[in-house]
């Protein structure tokens, strides 16, 4: 497994309900209320979305209701930095910070539904998705340990809590995600155009969402890391500035620069670009080396630093064109291409991406009514749909998993809400079971 990861990804805001979105018809059988919770990569923003559901599993149908962010504190992600560098008092930093995480979840989650005048008894369930902790073995060996304290949102919430989703697909295999890939397609998939998801932030990862008719059985869907991204621009312009420019604002420098071919070429040497997907690492893509070899380059040529930022430009432009044109199948045609992440806002860059792919629209991910955030909040709520309807929310092309498994952890709520979520269970559970299923 690759060792490449950034520390953070721009948070997400607050906005308005998607454009179009409705609840279903209040007389709908299948109508159910769910509630999730996304904290995002680098800790520092939790967003939560009230979700309608109509049907179930890979059928139903998602539409946000409401939805509310709280930006966490800045100690809170020092500390969650800590303990990704696996420094000391690890056991006590993580029960302080999930602590602290879940309280906040808790108040979000009256601010929702107080907003969107919910009991919290009509919500079925509480999905939560946080980036965890992940301990990469010498041996190869793989470990997970989710930041939500399930069993304190449920008791004081009353709801019933579904999270730690990564866990049962490393513990069949896998690689522990995405697990975003079939929530999203469910998500934005459409019945007449296929299309291409970019989620450009501290690593850029793309998601193939194939048409409803044809990706029904989800075996065209795809889903992998492509290489850096903001993360590459920042750390260049940190170091190269001496820490007077934390990033690139729009581009704007990078835009001013000489493009670099030797040392694209020499990025894109790198064996990791030869891997084929499943290809994901829950911290991202990074190389540190990679980087203070740049510098050490830079300052031997005497390169500035807007010929650096945009040489970075292009080669992240080229790594997406690289994985369109080969990592994908040839009979993966793409109606439009959706950008998300913190790099939609870096003018240049996007200029470079439309110009390696002529022809095809470039939308950001509010154009199509998504304002920033609700994508991975609702994401939380469709994990916890699935894992309450039983449909598993990967599969080996995505994740590497050996079977696909329902991902998540259940802890029941009050009796109430336990007592609701079991007569759904009952109503949704098969009349009879096939000999094979019995054994």
């Amino acid at each position: 497994m690759h060792e490449f990861y950034s520390p953070h990804d721009p948070p997400p805001q607050s906005v308005p309900l998607p454009i179009g979105s409705r609840p279903p018809p209040p007389g709908d059988a299948d109508r159910r209320l769910l509630v999730g919770m996304n904290v995002g990569t680098g800790c520092e923003q939790i967003t939560g979305a009230l979700v309608a559901v109509s049907g179930r599993g890979l059928s139903a149908r998602f539409d946000p209701i409401e939805s509310v962010s709280q930006e966490i504190s800045d100690e809170l992600q020092v500390s969650y930095q800590r303990l990704l560098q696996g420094g000391k008092n690890q056991l006590r930093d993580s029960l302080e910070l999930a602590a602290a995480l879940s309280k906040m979840q808790l108040s979000l989650v009256r601010e929702l539904l107080g907003n969107a005048s919910v009991p919290a008894s009509d919500v079925l369930v509480l999905g939560v998705h946080d980036p965890g902790i992940w301990r990469f073995a010498k041996e190869g060996s793989v470990s997970y340990l989710g930041l939500c304290n399930a069993a304190f949102l449920a008791e004081t919430s009353g709801m019933n809590v579904v999270d730690g989703f990564p866990a049962r697909d490393l513990a069949g295999g896998g690689l522990g995600g995405p697990v975003s890939a079939i929530p999203q397609w469910l998500l934005l998939r459409t019945y007449d155009r296929t299309r291409l998801l970019l989620n450009i932030g501290r690593t850029v990862q793309l998601t193939y969402l194939p048409t409803a008719e044809v990706g029904s059985d989800i075996h065209s869907l795809l889903s992998f890391d492509v290489g850096p991204g903001t993360f590459l621009l920042d750390k260049l312009s940190t170091r190269l500035s001496a820490g007077r420019l934390q990033f690139d604002p729009g581009g704007r420098l990078a835009v001013q620069g000489k493009k670099i071919p030797d040392l694209i070429r020499h990025w894109l040497a790198d064996p990791y670009f030869e891997e084929a997907p499943p290809r994901w690492h829950p911290q991202g893509v990074r190389s540190d080396c990679e980087l203070d070899e740049t510098v050490r380059m830079a300052a031997e040529a005497g390169w500035s630093i807007r010929d650096l930022l945009c040489t970075a430009t292009h080669f992240i432009a080229d790594c997406i064109d690289r994985a369109i044109t080969v990592q994908l199948p040839p009979s993966a045609a793409i109606d439009e291409i959706i950008i998300t992440g913190g790099g939609q806002s870096n003018g240049m860059l996007l200029g470079e991406i439309a110009l390696r792919v002529p022809g095809m629209p470039l939308r950001r991910i509010a154009e199509i009514g998504w304002p920033p955030g609700l994508l991975e909040a609702t994401t939380a709520a469709v994990l916890a749909a699935l894992h309450v309807d039983m449909v598993p929310a990967n599969h080996p092309s995505i994740t590497g998993t050996q079977s696909p498994r329902v991902l998540g952890r259940l802890t029941p709520g009050s009796p109430g809400a336990w007592r609701q979520l079991v007569g759904h269970l009952y109503a949704a559970a098969p009349t009879h079971a096939s000999l094979r299923n019995a054994v």
